[in-house]
């Protein structure tokens, strides 16, 4: 009969094994913020959602990359759709160091970052700064 030893040894392995299912996605910026580089790493979430995890270095203050900013936001488009969904703000350190974890319902999009001047906004105004497509998994 296995012990909790064995219990808790199988829920550790069980727990790599979905972290190696994660996929990283690298994102392509644009010429207003040339420095910057970013990545999203996607792996499965609860219930079937996709979890993105982002992080994006040498990141221009919002203000410098569009006029009346104050704020990185990340967004989801659907693959095939035109209307993106707000799926959190990005932080930034004073490192220009900037992150995010968030969960969609996903699968197939394309994420992106625009400086703002509010954090929840229901649409982009600023231009796209970094970009990453991510299919869905086949």
């Amino acid at each position: 009969m296995p012990t909790r030893s064995d219990w808790m040894a199988a829920v550790g392995v069980m727990a790599l094994l979905v972290g190696c299912e994660s996929r990283t996605v690298r994102m392509s910026g644009s010429a207003d913020v040339p420095a910057a580089e970013g990545t999203v790493r996607v792996s499965a979430g609860a219930n079937g959602n996709t979890l993105l995890d982002i992080e994006v270095l040498h990141l221009a203050l919002p203000e410098r990359a569009t006029a009346g900013a104050t704020t990185f936001v990340v967004w989801a488009l659907p693959l095939g759709e035109t209307t993106p969904q707000n799926v959190g703000a990005l932080r930034v350190d004073h490192d220009l160091r900037g992150t995010l974890k968030t969960l969609t319902p996903l699968r197939g999009l394309e994420v992106f970052i625009t400086a703002e001047p509010e954090p929840m906004r229901a649409s982009p105004s600023g231009p796209r700064l970094l970009t990453a497509r991510i299919p869905p998994e086949s």
